[in-house]
C-alpha cells in the first residue's frame, strides 16, 4: 500500500544527519506497520491486533482519514456485539479508543465505552474477563487511553496493585510503565509521594548495559523492543524527571534493532513493532521540543 506524505504529519526535527536518520526510521516503520495492518484486515485477522497497530500509528502521526483506517472504523461497528462490546475487554479498549477518533463513529464509541464500564471488577480494577481478577497492565492500558474510564477508587486500586508489585523481589518493567501511563494520563497523584520517585527511579534502574529494556535488569531474555517501548512511553510521562541520556540512548537502541524491513523482531511482531514505533515517535518528539 502506497503512502502519501500527507497521511503523516511531520516531526519538528532539526536538520541534522542523526536526527535525520531517527526520522527515517520512524517512517520506514510506519510504512511497513499500514501495511501489516492492510494484510491483516484483508486476511480477516482478529481485531483487537489490527485496532492495536491502528490507534498507536493515529497517536504517532498518521493522519486518521488514511483509508484503511476508514476500513478498520467501520470493521468496529460490524463485529460490535449487541451488548456494546467484542470479544472480550482487551479487544473491546482497543476498538472503543480507536473509534473514539472519529466523530461519525461516535455511537459505536459510546455504547463501547459503556460496556467497558460495566466490566469493572468489585475490587475496582479490569481484567480479560469479568471473571478475571484484576490486571495492572490491563487496567493501566485502559486508563492510558481511556481516561474518561477512571475514577478515584479504581486510580487507589491500581496504585495499591503496584504497591505490592513494588514490595516483590521481582518486578515487571512494563507493570511499572503502565502504571505511570495511567496515573499521568488521569492526573492522579501517589497517596504515598516516596511510591511515585521509587517507582521512577526503580524503571530508570532497569535500563540494561545496551540500552534497552526487558522484563527487569538482567533478564536471561535481555532487551526486547515491546518492554523497550512500553518501559520509555511509561518514562515519558514524566519526562523532566528522567535523565535525558537514558531517553536518547534507549531510542539509539530502537533504531539500531529494526529490521531492514522497518519492523522490530518480537513474538508477535506488529505488537512489538508498534510500541517500538510510538516510544521513537513520542522521544523523539520530547527530544526536538527541548532543542529548540
Amino acid at each position: 500500500m502506497s503512502i502519501n506524505a500527507e497521511n503523516i504529519d511531520p516531526l519538528l526535527v532539526e536538520p541534522q544527519d542523526n536526527f535525520n536518520k531517527k526520522t527515517i526510521s520512524i517512517q520506514k516503520g510506519i510504512r511497513s506497520l499500514l501495511q501489516i495492518i492492510q494484510d491483516f484486515f484483508n486476511k480477516g485477522i482478529e481485531l483487537e491486533r489490527i485496532c492495536r497497530v491502528a490507534m498507536l500509528l493515529y497517536q504517532s502521526g498518521v493522519n486518521k482519514n488514511n483509508s484503511i483506517f476508514q476500513k478498520i472504523a467501520k470493521r468496529c461497528l460490524d463485529e460490535q456485539n449487541d451488548d456494546g462490546g467484542w470479544v472480550g475487554v482487551e479487544d473491546s479498549i482497543w476498538c472503543v479508543a480507536f473509534l473514539k477518533n472519529f466523530e461519525e463513529y461516535s455511537q459505536g464509541y459510546k455504547r463501547g465505552f459503556d460496556w467497558l464500564k460495566k466490566q469493572k471488577l468489585s475490587d475496582g480494577g479490569w481484567g480479560k474477563t469479568n471473571r478475571d481478577s484484576g490486571r495492572i497492565p490491563i487496567t493501566g492500558c485502559l486508563f492510558y487511553l481511556l481516561p474518561e474510564l477512571s475514577n478515584p477508587g479504581s486510580l487507589k486500586w491500581l496504585e495499591n496493585e503496584w504497591k505490592k508489585e513494588f514490595n516483590l523481589d521481582q518486578k515487571l518493567t512494563y507493570k511499572c510503565a503502565f502504571t505511570l501511563m495511567a496515573f499521568n494520563r488521569s492526573k492522579y497523584q501517589f497517596n504515598s509521594s516516596y511510591l511515585f520517585s521509587d517507582s521512577l527511579d526503580w524503571l530508570i534502574s532497569q535500563q540494561n548495559d545496551d540500552y534497552g529494556f526487558g522484563p527487569w535488569k538482567g533478564h536471561s531474555m535481555g532487551s526486547d523492543p515491546w518492554c523497550t517501548g512500553i518501559s520509555l512511553i511509561g518514562l515519558l510521562q514524566y519526562p523532566d524527571k528522567v535523565p535525558k541520556q537514558l531517553i536518547y540512548n534507549s531510542l539509539e537502541w530502537l533504531k539500531e534493532k529494526q529490521l531492514p524491513n522497518g519492523l522490530w523482531s518480537y513474538h508477535y511482531i506488529e505488537e512489538g513493532s508498534i510500541w517500538a514505533l510510538y516510544a521513537l515517535t513520542e522521544g523523539y518528539r520530547f527530544l526536538c521540543r527541548k532543542r529548540k
